[in-house]
């Protein structure tokens, strides 16, 4: 399997995305291709000459497109940018999957443009994988590709999450649930409402509406249905609250020695606890409803977070999501959705 790799357009340099594309090469046994500036890609992987296993290419690039770049004008304009290059590399069967930590709504303007839609999506969901209480994760789609939805783009969501959760996770029957302000059905706007309709009626195995308070605590459902004005306002807001939280406790056990003691006791379980919310941890978040397998991953990521998104990348690729997909909606119209 062959990986592309973004190395140019998130917040850390070259370096040390090149460290997490070539541990995870190895740890897989993927040939991974790193697009960037050929000196800058270069360098960094001669410092990982001396360890043996995996595959490792370059695919020079001259431009970036930054994260306060205009998306759309942007791919447009750069055309030898590491990510418009990647895009039609994946297009063109030269890898498996992309991995990129850059502009979300580049990545979405320029899969679009290049890959184009799986035949019956009306448009593409960005899907997030959270942790809860209950020590197994959900997901929530969309988190951001789509500021503006109609019931039936919520509804693909739906059949795209649960196709994921099914083919990818091993969920049998995946529960869906649809992010509201209440659990009443008749609770929301006049796309909840509507799309609520949809939902009951369609082939899936639906929970009904789900207020976000519930879904770390309980996790009541598999999936979880929203645009991504909403979605991405609910993973901020959660990675912002567990952020808060983290630093209230640290200021709460360093205020006395009693307290401190209770700490290094306790330092363990903190580490778990900070693994298990870590966004490093689950890697990236798969842009779903596109012809080919393209990962998000945070524009902060690290060594250790790229890694973990390239493994979302080969799951998924592994999975043949794509055919899934197609096949998912074939069913669903012959079911009537």
């Amino acid at each position: 399997m062959r990986i592309l790799v973004d190395v140019m357009g998130g917040d850390l340099p070259p370096r040390e995305l090149v460290a997490g594309g070539v541990a995870a090469g190895r740890r897989y046994s993927l040939d991974v291709i790193f697009i960037g500036e050929t000196r800058a890609v270069s360098t960094a992987l001669a410092e990982h000459r001396e360890s043996p296993g995996g595959q490792f290419d370059i695919l020079p690039s001259t431009e970036i497109i930054r994260m306060d770049d205009p998306p759309v004008r942007a791919v447009r304009e750069k055309k030898n940018s590491s990510l418009v290059l990647g895009l039609e590399a994946l297009k063109d069967g030269q890898a498996d999957a992309l991995v990129s930590p850059g502009n979300t709504g580049a990545v979405v303007a320029g899969s679009l443009f290049a890959l184009g839609r799986i035949p019956g999506i009306p448009r593409p969901g960005l899907m997030a994988v959270l942790p809860s209480l209950r020590n197994q994760d959900f997901l929530v789609i969309d988190v951001g590709a789509n500021a503006d939805c109609a019931p039936e783009h919520l509804q693909a969501f739906a059949l795209m999450g649960a196709t994921y959760a099914q083919s990818v996770l091993g969920i049998p029957d995946p529960s869906v649930g649809l992010l509201n302000i209440g659990e009443e059905d008749t609770k929301g706007n006049r796309v909840a409402n509507e799309t609520f309709t949809v939902l009951r009626g369609g082939p899936l195995s639906f929970a009904g509406n789900i207020e976000p308070h519930r879904l770390l605590t309980e996790r009541p459902v598999d999936v979880v249905v929203c645009d991504g004005f909403i979605g991405n306002i609910f993973l901020k807001s959660t990675e912002g609250g567990i952020a808060a939280f983290s630093t209230l406790l640290k200021r709460s056990v360093l205020r006395n020695a009693i307290t401190k003691v209770g700490a290094f006791l306790l330092r363990r379980s903190f580490a778990d606890m900070r693994k298990v919310f870590s966004y490093k941890r689950r890697g990236g978040a798969p842009l779903l409803g596109v012809n080919g397998v393209v990962v998000i991953a945070h524009g902060r990521s690290d060594a250790e977070a790229i890694g973990g998104a390239i493994d979302v990348a080969r799951r998924q690729a592994e999975a043949d999501l794509g055919r899934r997909l197609a096949q998912g909606l074939e069913g669903w119209a012959a079911d009537g959705g």
